[in-house]
């Protein structure tokens, strides 16, 4: 990680100056990017996080707060893709608005000299046209600032480019909004789950799932088919209030006006407040070995060795776990590993009579590749959501047997 100083030439008293005013004085509008159906949980997530002027709004929810707080949304959400700042937002009367906006940015503040920029141009009914054009534009806007300050422009990002800084243009009707992403590579990649295993739950949807359960960690937790392990991860990261962004870097991090100490202190805070163990039991059953094996390991790699309980079980020849009910979290196998529709059928009918033969009392989150599969389980619907999963759009519903 680099100093602030390292950033800028010389660290010159004028670039120290517009990096407090720009960066740390104001207050910023931020917008936290999620799949589509998950806006609800992500501004609930910020919410809790103590931002301000939180709207939940299509594909992902907007808020304010200061730089720390970026800072701190990047360490804490669970269900978001990645956390941008907001730049510039301005209408557009006529094209010349886009390059003066543009090059009015202080690009110094936000962008290290000579880094690789991305540029990434979305536009719906806008009176803006040519994505490539405007892409250029703003690439020559924050090329012309810094070499008018002595400092290295940026370049264009090449395809191979590794984590180059990206900036995001969004056009709508008679308004453009330029930002700038602060999260790098995609929130939901924690870094533990090196090995994904068969149909993986991806990380951010499995957050979102628990919390669609009203999941906090203080009643035990049951996924009778982990897998490689994701979803008991993330109830243990939410047990022992851990945050999901603690292992990994982010974009911000190379901004020239970032500040070592206040992201040492937010993961210092976060470290200490952190429960040594989960409160009520987390249990992690599968009928594969290997299965159990990866889920070891990438709950180790999480920082959760002791954490989860692995058991190799069929679940419907196991008995249920020697607690009280609580909640049970099921991403069950589909497509082609359950064989023809029918077969996918009788799974879905012999796991709603394990639930009531076995499960009365317990809540259960599940994943349901199938509409049909709903009444099939035979549960009482608490709350649901849709979203997007692995190229199909698929239903998470929480019911009580």
């Amino acid at each position: 990680m680099e100093n602030t100083a390292s950033h800028s030439t010389a660290a010159s008293p004028n670039l120290e100056r517009r990096i407090k005013r720009q960066a740390w004085a104001p207050e910023h509008q931020l917008f936290a990017t999620c799949a589509p159906g998950l806006e609800p949980l992500a501004a609930a997530e910020l919410t809790s996080l103590g931002f301000r002027q939180v709207e939940s709004l299509a594909g992902g929810a907007a808020c304010a707060h200061r730089l720390d707080g970026l800072y701190g949304a990047n360490l804490w959400l669970r269900c978001a893709g990645r956390v941008l700042l907001r730049l510039k937002d301005f209408r557009v009367h006529t094209w010349e608005d886009l390059p003066r906006q543009a090059a009015a940015i202080p690009w110094e503040v936000w962008l290290k000299p000579g880094a690789p920029l991305k540029v990434l141009v979305s536009l719906r009914a806008s009176n803006l046209k040519h994505t490539g054009r405007i892409a250029e534009e703003v690439l020559a806007g924050a090329s012309t600032r810094l070499a008018g300050l002595g400092l290295a422009p940026p370049t264009a990002a090449l395809p191979q480019a590794s984590d180059p800084a990206m900036v995001m243009v969004r056009g709508h009707e008679r308004r453009a909004s330029i930002s700038l992403d602060s999260s790098g590579a995609h929130l939901h990649r924690r870094g533990y789950r090196l090995d994904p295993g068969q149909a993986p739950l991806r990380e951010d949807l499995a957050a979102a799932l628990l919390l669609l359960c009203g999941y906090g960690g203080n009643e035990p937790l049951l996924d009778p088919m982990c897998g490689s392990g994701t979803l008991a991860i993330e109830a243990g990261l939410l047990a022992r209030r851990l945050p999901p962004g603690l292992g990994r870097a982010f974009a911000f991090q190379d901004w020239p006006c970032h500040r070592p100490a206040t992201w040492d202190f937010l993961v210092r805070t976060a470290q200490k407040q952190a429960l040594a163990a989960p409160p009520q039991p987390i249990y992690a059953r599968d009928l594969a070995a290997k299965a159990l094996h990866s889920a070891r390991a990438n709950a180790q790699r999480a920082g959760l060795e002791g954490s989860l309980i692995l058991e190799q079980a069929d679940f419907f020849e196991a008995a249920p776990p020697p607690c009280p009910p609580g909640l049970m979290v099921i991403n069950p196998p589909f497509g082609k590993r359950l064989g023809s529709v029918r077969q996918a059928r009788a799974f879905a009918q012999d796991l709603g009579r394990k639930l009531k033969s076995d499960y009365a009392g317990w809540r259960v989150g599940v994943v349901l590749y199938r509409p049909e599969w709903e009444e099939l389980l035979r549960l009482r619907p608490l709350a649901r959501l849709v979203a997007p999963h692995g190229g199909l759009t698929v239903t998470m519903l929480c019911g009580q047997v």
